[in-house]
């Protein structure tokens, strides 16, 4: 599933839905190309010798297998590496009114949260995801904004996206494996590294390839992303 979505220069942009747990990467995709037109694609589908940002990430370690656990200024910092003469990316508080002066701006907000099943924010704490905030939603009494993640759009209220930010929490150690028979990017939640199987959230068993399973480290959330936000202009 996808979407695409004009930029305010005419081009179109697709949002591609993520490909295992790189939500960041692809969200990130999207903004190089909506904002700068660097076209890097999140992830190289199996092909190592291609250039991704998934590839790019685990070379200079910050991630394990796609994960995006980090909001911080570093972070800010290392994206503007990828091409620091276009890339302009802050690390700042996850606020209402910085949201909308970057979309007024024509700018665009990364902003982590806790999704539920359906798409939307919620307060679990747990689930840390990423979405893009693109566009201002006039509305009387409320602050709406297009969002996009899960290649789909959303209308998101942007108080209730920035507590679910704020309700991040800690991560502790993970196990990750792939499906020994698919050739597609995708991983499953084991319990070690030593797990041959995986079942995955629709409750069906996933045979493991031998060798694939990786461990993400605890990592403080609370900290790195919770409220927090990534905010890219031109």
């Amino acid at each position: 599933m996808s979407i695409t979505v004009t930029n305010p220069e005419g081009r179109n942009v697709e949002f591609k839905d993520q490909r295992g747990p790189t939500c960041g990467l692809y969200a990130l995709s999207f903004v190089l190309e909506y904002l700068y037109d660097i076209k890097i694609p999140a992830t190289a589908d199996g092909d190592k010798t291609k250039e991704s940002l998934r590839n790019k990430f685990k070379k200079n370690g910050k991630t394990v297998i796609g994960e995006l656990y980090d909001a911080t200024p570093s972070m800010a910092d290392y994206i503007k590496g990828l091409e620091s003469t276009k890339i302009k990316c802050q690390s700042v508080a996850c606020d209402v009114t910085a949201i909308i002066e970057t979309l007024n701006g024509r700018g665009l907000c990364m902003v982590p949260f806790c999704v539920d099943a359906s798409g939307k924010p919620d307060n679990s704490g747990i689930r840390a995801h990423w979405c893009v905030v693109q566009k201002n939603v006039v509305h009387t009494s409320r602050k709406l904004a297009d969002t996009y993640h899960w290649g789909a759009k959303f209308l998101f209220d942007l108080d209730v996206l920035r507590t679910s930010n704020n309700a991040i929490q800690d991560v502790p150690e993970s196990w990750w494996g792939k499906d020994k028979d698919s050739t597609a990017l995708e991983y499953y939640s084991c319990d070690s590294e030593q797990s041959t199987t995986a079942v995955d959230s629709l409750g069906a068993t996933h045979q493991l390839k031998p060798g694939s399973v990786k461990k993400i480290p605890a990592t403080a959330l609370s900290q790195k992303l919770a409220g927090k936000m990534l905010v890219f202009t031109k």
